[in-house]
């Protein structure tokens, strides 16, 4: 069934909240996303119920710096329930030998929400990673550009 305006705004907003509370550590807000025994699974991992979910969001804390940008977004809704995919880029800032360090992921959520006491949730989040890329974050043309802006 089609998802009315209202809905799909809504399930937009839960994407792009998901990605706030990540990129934020906002663990507060992450836990009002999921349903008590939701599920998220991605390569190795599955994770089951509120508790465990936000245990395994926090080891993002080993990134100094992450940004996920939500893309295109479709779902159905069937009631309070409703099913879709969500495109997301995360960009992963870490260090390694002394020098920072970018992981990027193209993601693609496969969600499955649900509706309780108004608001929508996930009920369960499968993380498809479709690439990624691991480069030094800056690098020979940063560091000649800096050197440059120094100079003058």
């Amino acid at each position: 069934m089609a998802a009315s305006l209202e809905d799909r705004l809504a399930l937009r907003e839960l994407a792009d909240r998901y990605a706030r509370s990540v990129d934020r550590r906002d663990w507060a807000l992450a836990a009002s996303l999921f349903s008590e025994d939701c599920v998220l699974q991605g390569p190795g991992y599955q994770l089951v119920g509120r508790a465990k979910i936000l245990a395994g969001l926090r080891l993002i804390d080993r990134y100094s710096a992450t940004q996920h940008s939500v893309h295109n977004q479709l779902v159905e809704v069937d009631g309070d329930r409703a099913t879709g995919e969500t495109y997301c880029t995360a960009h992963h800032v870490y260090e390694r030998d002394g020098r920072q360090r970018m992981l990027d992921w193209g993601i693609r959520y496969q969600d499955h929400c649900v509706r309780e006491a108004g608001a929508w949730r996930y009920a369960r989040r499968d993380l498809l990673l479709d690439w990624s890329q691991d480069l030094p974050l800056g690098g020979e043309l940063d560091d000649a550009i800096l050197a440059g802006i120094k100079q003058e």
